[in-house]
């Protein structure tokens, strides 16, 4: 039984015999745990950095080290994985974490005694070097005296000031500190890449995978041995990080974690290269017509993107059995409705999905859907049609659903629409359909679309 399906009984298990064994009135039933608290919500909130290594979005699929392993362990919990927030200042994180924001925090932090007062720390990851990292056109630095007088950029707020300050004192030599807000890792790299700074530090493990793409960077130089990278939750309660180190026990004896950190921090096939597409928010190379578009639409063009990465995998010459082509997979039919003609090319195929997605969004103006639902209904018409969904209503409402809502209601009965039951009925006007298959689709959609909101609008 999954350890969410053990909980919730056993609380609810409490609640009955406290109920039945209580003497006296004024009991007070204990908070739950906040490990407690995440399985009976149903999904884990996490933050985390956007970055190569730790959360990013490449070719509309999300990926990064982190982000694999905090999906594994909501998996291991059997509840969905939810990022809340992705913010590259580690002290704003720290701060919104405190306050309740989300459960936990998924990047490589390391452990520091004023970190130790706010945060329970899970058992290490890995451990990894802290090294100096400098433009291989310049004079490479080989000895950390020779650091004496030299300016060293670090990331406000990170455990390097305290290394370098350590440096200072150990070697009886001055080194000035300039620090740098809100920049993530690869752009600190960048910086040190296109020669805009000179000198930074970095963990080890970073820099090494980021050299695969900056060719400019040398990172020979360690200035510590060994450091442990961990995530946090909260001090208050440790029953969450309880269950990330039971976790971590199992993902280390079978491969995994060690299967990932090869996979992000050792493959030089890695898409580390992709570090300007990242540095632009990018999500495809139809990005610039998809915001265009989506303006006609009045949608997120985001919401756009994730569309036509389940419709096509953002490949313009896809094709389907029935003849739908290109990135919205178009058919003759409906680009013949918009009188397109040359649907085979990109612009041409955005153009014409976005009218008939305007096409299938305005039959429901008639209804008193709120926007957000509307999405929905206009999603499942362009994967399904919207006779099957004005069907669908018709059953929702002749059984006392809402049918003006999608969840639990309009989708419910849709999904029946494969069953003689409800496509004979008489309201059902459009007969059969695959029902299940356009729920599914709405739902992946949405899906992508939470993860491509992390990408700059």
């Amino acid at each position: 039984m999954p350890l969410k399906n053990i909980v919730i009984f056993a609380l609810i298990s409490l609640c009955f015999s406290c109920k039945e064994k209580r003497k006296k009135p004024d009991f007070i039933y204990p908070a739950p745990t906040s490990i407690e608290k995440v399985l009976l919500r149903g999904h884990l909130d996490i933050s985390t950095f956007y970055s190569t290594t730790d959360y990013y979005v490449y070719k509309g699929i999300p990926r990064g080290f982190h982000y694999d392993l905090a999906k594994d362990f909501a998996s291991f919990l059997g509840i969905d994985l939810h990022i809340v927030e992705i913010n590259n200042n580690i002290d704003s994180l720290i701060h919104h974490l405190e306050e309740g924001k989300f459960d936990l925090i998924a990047v490589s932090m390391t452990e520091t005694p004023e970190r130790k007062e706010k945060l329970n720390f899970s058992n290490p990851f890995f451990k990894t070097g802290e090294v100096l990292v400098q433009n291989k056109n310049n004079t490479i630095l080989r000895d950390a005296k020779e650091l004496d007088g030299k300016t060293v950029f670090i990331k406000k707020d990170s455990p390097y000031r305290k290394l370098v300050q350590q440096l200072e004192d150990s070697l009886n030599i001055h080194i000035k500190i300039s620090e740098i807000t809100d920049y993530s890792s690869e752009d600190i790299l960048h910086l040190v890449e296109t020669g805009e700074i000179r000198l930074t530090v970095m963990d080890e493990n970073i820099a090494k995978a980021l050299s695969t793409s900056m060719k400019n960077l040398d990172y020979s130089l360690r200035l510590n041995n060994s450091i442990s990278v961990a995530w946090a939750t909260p001090a208050a309660d440790s029953t969450l990080t309880e269950e990330i180190n039971r976790w971590l026990i199992q993902v280390k004896k079978s491969g995994k974690l060690n299967y990932l950190y090869k996979r992000y921090f050792n493959n030089s096939a890695n898409p580390t290269s992709k570090y300007t597409l990242l540095k632009k928010g990018a999500i495809s190379p139809f990005d610039e017509e998809l915001k265009k578009e989506s303006k006609f639409l009045d949608w997120d063009w985001r919401l756009l993107a994730a569309l036509i990465y389940n419709e096509s995998r953002f490949d313009p010459e896809a094709e389907s059995q029935v003849g739908a082509y290109g990135l919205m997979q178009v058919i003759p039919e409906t680009a013949s409705m918009f009188n397109v003609f040359d649907y085979f090319q990109p612009d041409s195929n955005i153009y014409t999905g976005v009218r008939y997605l305007k096409y299938l969004d305005n039959i429901f103006l008639q209804y008193p859907i709120a926007e957000k639902e509307k999405i929905k209904f206009t999603l499942a018409s362009y994967n399904v049609g919207a006779g099957h969904v004005k069907d669908a209503m018709r059953l929702t409402q002749k059984y006392n659903k809402d049918p003006y809502k999608w969840d639990n209601n309009v989708a419910f009965y849709l999904q029946h629409k494969s069953d003689p039951e409800y496509y004979r009925d008489s309201l059902s006007f459009n007969g059969y359909c695959d029902g299940q298959q356009a729920v599914d689709y709405v739902r992946k959609v949405l899906e992508t679309y939470n993860n491509y909101k992390h990408i700059k609008r």
